[in-house]
């Protein structure tokens, strides 16, 4: 397999809405990846106007994808794209992220946590190791825990802030192998909810998006099994083909420029390249309604 590298999404073109980020500043993570969804992500942001500080833990790679999307999206280099190295389960390359972004663009108005790693050799639970684990739970769930608490006291300041989390589908579905990974997803998804239930009087959203299996550097050791591969694509519906990194960035830009009063999370869940359902805590972090269809695009205003 080998990740495809859609062309950013135009307006007026598949029925997209005519979507606007100009003056917005975010900080993305795990973008260094040259197919993943942090790419993809930070590329549709950008070229809808975006200031972003895009992060990663190898410093070579996101200052390649740094300069990649400057170019790509005729914003400058430095100025209204920024590289930083980062590996976040740091407290201190923290710090330092929240601070570039503060000492660059005086605000953080969308943070997307999509920085996130699997075990190393699809083990069991009987064979992980402590130190495996802490890698993946540190990086997976803590590292989301706390860069949205530093972000969060900002956005509370600024009284208004759109938190992304990327979890996983594996997060409601058991499956074999991935115990660490699936359950740190898992508790992304609570986090998600107890977020929104904190800060919605800020007026902050704070948003969890679930991709089942997508083309990315991650995922394709497993896709390039043909038995694998066919086990994954069965049961997904209509073409059968796994989703695509920008799949994911147009569910993120989605929420990116979601405004409404509602404040509370949403849940979207694509399994392959055909969204299936998404859960929403309404206003105040009320509970609202139970799970309902969304457009197959994923795409547009909320319900």
């Amino acid at each position: 397999m080998k990740g495809s590298d859609h062309t950013i999404f135009t307006t007026g073109q598949m029925g997209i809405p005519r979507f606007d980020l100009t003056g917005k500043k975010a900080i993305i993570t795990g973008v260094g990846s040259e197919i993943g969804i942090g790419r993809a992500i930070a590329r549709t942001f950008a070229a809808y106007g975006a200031d972003l500080v895009i992060a990663d833990m190898d410093e070579e790679k996101i200052v390649a994808r740094a300069k990649e999307i400057a170019e790509e999206s005729g914003r400058e280099l430095g100025t209204h794209i920024i590289p930083v190295r980062c590996d976040v389960r740091s407290n201190e390359d923290q710090d330092a992220l929240v601070q570039t972004a503060m000492d660059a663009f005086g605000r953080i108005d969308i943070l997307v946590n999509n920085a996130g790693v699997v075990l190393s050799n699809d083990q069991l639970i009987v064979d992980t190791d402590e130190d495996e684990f802490d890698r993946v739970v540190d990086t997976d769930y803590k590292a989301v825990f706390f860069l949205s608490q530093r972000v969060a006291k900002i956005m509370i300041e600024q009284e208004q802030g759109n938190i992304i989390n990327l979890a996983s589908v594996v997060a409601r579905v058991a499956s074999t192998r991935m115990a660490a990974y699936a359950s740190a997803k898992a508790a992304v998804l609570q986090l998600t909810r107890c977020m929104a239930f904190e800060w919605a009087r800020f007026n902050i959203r704070v948003n969890c998006i679930c991709p089942g299996y997508i083309d990315t550097n991650m995922t394709q050791s497993t896709l390039n099994k043909p038995r694998a591969y066919e086990a994954i694509t069965h049961p997904i519906p209509h073409n059968r083909k796994v989703g695509d990194p920008m799949d994911i960035a147009a569910a993120a830009l989605r929420y990116g420029k979601w405004h409404t009063p509602l404040c509370g999370w949403c849940s979207l869940y694509l399994v392959g390249t055909s969204p299936r359902k998404t859960q929403r805590f309404g206003r105040a972090g009320d509970l609202a309604k139970q799970a309902y269809p969304i457009a197959p695009s994923a795409i547009g205003e909320p319900a």
